[in-house]
């Protein structure tokens, strides 16, 4: 199981980096420039998760055994452009169980992403980006 999370964990980090970080298109849907950010998972899902959240410029957040429903709210200074949030079952669940991540900017969903948990309990929630709209100065 170890090396599971920590394969899924070498995927999961530099997804976050690349989605976060290199895309120059204004793909997010709705939003604000609001730096204030709920990421938020629900579902059914009774195992455990670990969830890794993310910015630009402080790292990553790790969150070991998760338990369902997770919250987390936040406000992030001017400097950072880009956040991004990805989780996997450090403890499976039952079969066909679900969780469904969401990024809220200014009180608005901006990204989500669900997944349903495999035969063996499993469950990988894709790693989601987004990035602030950026403002132009004048």
């Amino acid at each position: 199981m170890k090396k599971y999370l920590k394969n899924a964990s070498l995927v999961l980090l530099p997804a976050l980096f690349i989605f976060s970080s290199c895309n120059k298109e204004n793909n997010n849907t709705g939003g604000t420039n609001s730096r204030v950010v709920k990421y938020e998972i629900t579902g059914n899902f009774t195992g455990k998760l670990t969830v890794i959240y993310n910015d630009n410029v402080n790292g990553n957040i790790v969150i070991n055994n998760v338990a369902l429903p997770f919250l987390k709210d936040t406000t992030y200074p001017a400097n950072i452009t880009g956040i991004g949030i990805g989780g996997q079952a450090s403890i499976p669940g039952v079969a066909g169980q679900t969780a469904t991540m969401k990024i809220y900017s200014g009180g608005n969903v901006v990204k989500t992403v669900s997944a349903t948990a495999g035969s063996l309990g499993e469950l990988v929630l894709p790693a989601v980006a987004y990035n602030f709209k950026s403002i132009a100065v004048m």
